[in-house]
Formats: C-alpha cells, structure tokens, sequence
C-alpha cells in the first residue's frame, strides 16, 4: 500500500510542476510586452 501513496505523491508532484512550467511560459507570453 506504500507504494501506491508514494507513487501518487511523485505522481502529484510531476503534474504540478508540469503545470506550473507551462502556467510559467504562458504568463511569459501574455506579459511579454509588460514592463514591471
């Protein structure tokens, strides 16, 4: 049963990362043009 915990951790943890980098160029785009 450890296992599956475990994998669904790793498993969360890829997905928001993956997520997050896409989040990340996508804000990269649209605020491309905005100086902060």
């Amino acid at each position: 049963m450890m296992v599956f915990i475990i994998g669904g951790v790793v498993l969360v943890a890829v997905i928001v990362a993956v997520i997050s980098s896409v989040a990340g160029a996508v804000a990269g785009v649209v605020d491309e043009d905005t100086e902060d």
